[in-house]
C-alpha cells in the first residue's frame, strides 16, 4: 500500500488514527488519479480530453443535440459545455447549426473527421480499460465491485446525496 501513497498523504496519515480505513481512502484516490491520468494522458494524444472526447461520443449518439441537452447529458455546466464545443469546432470534429423549427436554437453535429476520430480511440480506449483491470477476474471483481459500491454508497451519505 504504501507505495500506492505519495508524501502528501503520508503527511495526512501520519496525523491519523491509523485505523487502516483512512489509508485504504487514500490509496483508491491516488489509483483513482493515476487512472484519471492515464486515461487524459491516452487521449490527449489523440488531440483529445476526457471531456471533449465524453462530448463527442454523445454528439455522435445525438445529431442535432442543443449545448443544453448536452450539458445535462454529461452533467457539466453550461460554460463547461461552450468550452469543449468549442474545442471540438476548433478541430474540425463538430459543426454548430441551427434548428429548423427556431433558427436562435443552436445545435450540435458531428463530422466525419469526428466520426473517424470516435472509430480510432474506441479500440484504443477499450485495449487500455481492459489492461488496468487484467488479472482480476470472477471473485476478484465481484469482490471489487461491491467494494466500490459500499464506497460509493458512502459518498453519497457523507455528501447528503
Amino acid at each position: 500500500m504504501d507505495a500506492m501513497l505519495g508524501p502528501r498523504q503520508g503527511l495526512l496519515l501520519r496525523r491519523l488514527d491509523g485505523s487502516g480505513q483512512a489509508e485504504f481512502a487514500m490509496g483508491l484516490l491516488a489509483t483513482a488519479r493515476r487512472i484519471d491520468d492515464a486515461y487524459n494522458e491516452l487521449l490527449v494524444r489523440h488531440d483529445l480530453s476526457g471531456g471533449r472526447f465524453a462530448a463527442l461520443l454523445a454528439v455522435g449518439e445525438a445529431p442535432g443535440i442543443t449545448p443544453a441537452r448536452l450539458s445535462e447529458e454529461l452533467e457539466v455546466k453550461r460554460a463547461t459545455v461552450t468550452g469543449l464545443i468549442d474545442g471540438l469546432v476548433k478541430r474540425g470534429f463538430v459543426v454548430r447549426g441551427s434548428d429548423e423549427a427556431d433558427r436562435r436554437v443552436q445545435t450540435l453535429t458531428i463530422t466525419p473527421d469526428g466520426e473517424q476520430r470516435v472509430k480510432d480511440v474506441l479500440p484504443l480506449v477499450e485495449q487500455w480499460l481492459c489492461g488496468l483491470t487484467s488479472g482480476i477476474e470472477g471473485n476478484g471483481r465481484k469482490t471489487a465491485w461491491r467494494l466500490l459500491s459500499r464506497i460509493h454508497d458512502n459518498l453519497g451519505e457523507s455528501t447528503g446525496d
